[in-house]
């Protein structure tokens, strides 16, 4: 099982890294980032000190911890050095980090702020990201996760598909989560402080069927 899901996790990577070599990719990418989380980076900026350490995990090209005015800044991505190729001279300031989320190679209690922005339906193993970004979060530090969610009937037929139809699946995105699933697995590891929806479709004649971009802020425990 578990060389099944590296190598399901590997096809992701390369259509992942497709993706992002594609021409004038980054610049909407960057807008929809900008647009639905600053707000709240902004508002989360003003209550940890100017050193904090920030770490991004699964941060892509987009980075989104750059939108943090002030703090030590960590970007890890298992496609960080295909992305330092690619936009040389774009990335933010930063140490960069080439590796995957189920082993970070930080110090426990080491970061203020773990930042995780649409990456945890990427990763190998979801539930071990999870107990690393709360190994290295420190007691009062803040885990901020973004994630697309699906209504219910949607993420079971996606799920469906991943496992027994693998020629129709999304290659990109081996898991589909809904609010409650996401929900379970967050409880698991975190409390959740907060949940703030950033994005829904509007325009559709069904927006129920459509999915949405949420926020999580969490803590290690409730404060």
């Amino acid at each position: 099982m578990g060389f099944e899901r590296e190598k399901r996790w590997s096809l992701a990577q390369t259509k992942e890294d497709a993706f992002w070599q594609r021409e004038g990719v980054l610049e909407p990418q960057m807008e929809r980032v900008i647009s639905r989380y600053k707000p709240v980076i902004e508002r989360i900026s003003q209550r940890i000190p100017h050193n904090a350490v920030i770490l991004d995990v699964g941060c892509g090209p987009t980075c989104a911890a750059r939108l943090f005015n002030s703090g030590l800044k960590i970007f890890m991505d298992p496609l960080m050095n295909s992305y330092q190729k690619t936009y040389s001279g774009i990335l933010p300031e930063g140490q960069k980090i080439s590796c995957t989320a189920e082993k970070v190679p930080l110090k426990d209690n080491s970061s203020d702020i773990v930042l995780c922005v649409n990456a945890l339906d990427h990763m190998i193993e979801p539930g071990k990201a999870l107990v690393e970004i709360r190994r290295v979060l420190k007691q009062d530090g803040i885990f901020i996760l973004g994630l697309f969610l699906h209504p219910a009937f949607i993420a079971v037929g996606r799920r469906f598909i991943e496992q027994y139809l693998p020629l129709f699946r999304e290659d990109a995105h081996p898991y589909s989560y809904t609010k409650k699933s996401i929900r379970d697995l967050l409880r698991n590891y975190f409390y959740i402080q907060e949940e703030i929806p950033v994005y829904r479709k509007k325009s559709a004649r069904i927006p129920a069927i459509h999915r949405e971009d949420r926020i999580f802020i969490c803590n290690k425990d409730q404060v």
